[in-house]
């Protein structure tokens, strides 16, 4: 006999092994069930694997990653899609109800269509022959955030107030996208992963709620057992059974944040006793404190809410303008959130299939942030607030006025001014071809498939420029949207022949044709390339042209 399970509803069934191979319905909810080829399954009875073993006929394992209080992760090869991902196999006494089986599938199915930055993508719920449930997620190569805090507290040396701030505010960026469908429920350092450059990936959106739902059945003494690992980052009210939210989340973050200004844990510094810090203002410590009030209604009501309210005390506590970035009349200071780091290095630029874009030859790009977005009506109108800047064509225009649209219709000079009253600075051209073409010659932002209305707005698909979030299909591996498509781009160039001689930096800064990057809603297909680019006057405002800002290092 051959065992196999339902990758949906994980009943596990006894089949002859005439049936192996072969494809059937399962007997409890009907979903489509595939019957192993053999019997002989290494290990898939329960959660431990050797390097080579292959799951379900498809992920063959690389190496053991670690293990947590769900479960355990293993690096695995995708030999469908040829890539990299990991596996997490939940312990097999997790989910012991039917009732928490299903919830708990029933909230991963939400996790799956989590597609962020800053959150680790989900993208496949599934059971071995063993009827174990595993899940195959984004490989991201980093470090927990617990594993930085045991690193800085054997070193007995505080981490930087910046670099707390840095990931305090990635983190809110991911809740506040993820709140709009679930709640994460088990906030912790361990959840929480640094990458390289900085970046914050947080995992295991939703996938505590079934744990609870299942604890709630159980004795005392064994849900204790259970919920020990999380206990220390638990709201009041996950630990009275009470109605959760995004708050929930939101306390569970100050703790985080508490413990990685203080390196004490939440049991060393309980949330009642006030967080200092001598190199860290009072004022910054109280938006922290003000998340882990004991009553929901007295915390932060929202991720944004919390972001703002941090951004805001760090800036007025931390950074101190100069002329030379911001002008006076500003009230803005640069920063990078909602930007991109790309460590920069030597990639083909340009292309020998289109005379404006030839010679194909090896530039050398030095490390810059580029923002995620292009920039935004709501940013452009903050900056006509705080300057007095003259508002730009069909700003009244309800086709092009939405708060998350790109701004149109600014001139070269007016997108520049606003650049550096951000303390940013337009992109050259190979900044933003680097960008969208990366170190792999990606052909088109996302990679090498065409262009769909799925990737990028483009032929005139919708008419008018989409919300700047809507394409994540057309995405660049570092997160970039709308590098392809949606509205033009205005870059630092001039604009001129590749093979031309360059201009000294006087004769470009009067060059009256600027080049523009990226096609827009009413473009072919062949403008959606990285390497495509052409020229407008520098004073023109077109309904088709934005502008997107960069930091050089």
């Amino acid at each position: 006999m051959i065992t196999t399970a339902c990758h949906y509803c994980g009943l596990t069934i006894l089949v002859p092994e005439s049936m192996a191979g072969r494809e059937g319905r399962c007997l409890n909810c009907g979903e489509a069930i595939r019957v192993p080829r053999t019997a002989q399954q290494p290990h898939q009875s329960h959660t431990e694997f050797a390097a080579g073993d292959v799951v379900n006929e498809r992920y063959r394992i690389q190496k053991f990653i670690g293990k947590g209080g769900m479960g355990v992760v293993y690096l695995a090869d995708d030999t469908l899609v040829k890539e990299s991902v990991a596996l997490k196999f939940l312990r097999p006494d997790l989910l012991q109800t039917a009732r928490a089986r299903r919830l708990f599938l029933q909230e991963a199915q939400i996790a799956r269509r989590l597609r962020h930055e800053h959150i680790i993508a989900v993208h496949d719920i599934s059971a071995t022959a063993a009827g174990i449930l595993f899940f195959t997620m984004e490989f991201a190569e980093g470090k927990a955030i617990r594993t930085l805090l045991m690193e800085q507290r054997q070193q007995r040396k505080y981490l930087p107030v910046r670099l707390v701030h840095t990931i305090a505010l990635q983190v809110l960026s991911a809740l506040s996208y993820a709140h709009r469908l679930v709640v994460h429920r088990d906030i912790k350092p361990e959840n929480i992963q640094l990458l390289p450059n900085e970046r914050i990936k947080v995992l295991d959106f939703g996938l505590a709620i079934a744990v609870e739902e299942e604890e709630t059945l159980l004795t005392a003494s064994r849900s204790k057992s259970k919920i020990m690992g999380t206990l220390a980052y638990a709201a009041p009210e996950q630990l009275l059974h009470t109605p959760v939210d995004a708050r929930t989340d939101l306390y569970a973050l100050g703790l985080v944040l508490r413990e990685l200004l203080s390196l004490k844990t939440p049991i060393e510094l309980p949330p009642e006793e006030p967080l200092v810090r001598d190199d860290v203002p009072p004022d910054y410590l109280s938006v922290i404190n003000k998340a882990v009030r004991k009553d929901k209604n007295d915390r932060w009501q929202s991720a944004a809410e919390f972001s703002n309210a941090l951004q805001a005390s760090f800036d007025q506590s931390f950074f101190i303008t100069t002329s030379e970035h911001v002008p006076a009349a500003s009230s803005a200071v640069p920063t990078r959130e909602g930007m991109v780091f790309l460590e920069g290095g030597r990639f083909l630029m340009g292309s020998n299939l289109v005379p404006e874009c030839a010679p194909e030859r090896e530039v050398e790009v030095a490390p810059f942030w580029m923002d995620i977005y292009p920039v935004t009506v709501k940013e452009y109108a903050r900056f006509i607030e705080e300057t007095g800047a003259e508002k730009p064509a069909f700003w009244s225009n309800p086709q092009f006025n939405g708060d998350d649209q790109p701004v149109v219709g600014v001139t070269w000079e007016e997108a520049r001014a606003f650049a550096r009253w951000a303390g940013k600075e337009l992109p050259t051209e190979a900044q933003w071809e680097f960008a969208a073409r990366g170190t792999e010659n990606r052909k088109y932002p996302w990679g090498s498939l065409r262009p769909e209305p799925s990737r990028c707005n483009f032929n005139r698909y919708l008419g008018m420029p989409s919300i700047v979030s809507m394409h994540e299909e057309g995405r660049t591996p570092q997160g970039i949207f709308d590098l392809a498509g949606n509205v033009y781009e205005w870059t630092r160039d001039p604009w001129r022949p590749y093979c031309a001689r360059p201009d000294s930096a006087e004769a470009a800064e009067v060059r009256p044709r600027k080049a523009i990057r990226g096609g827009c809603y009413e473009s072919a297909a062949a403008e959606m390339t990285t390497s495509w680019r052409k020229g407008e006057f520098h004073n023109v405002r077109l309904a088709t042209l934005g502008f997107r800002c960069v930091i050089p290092l």
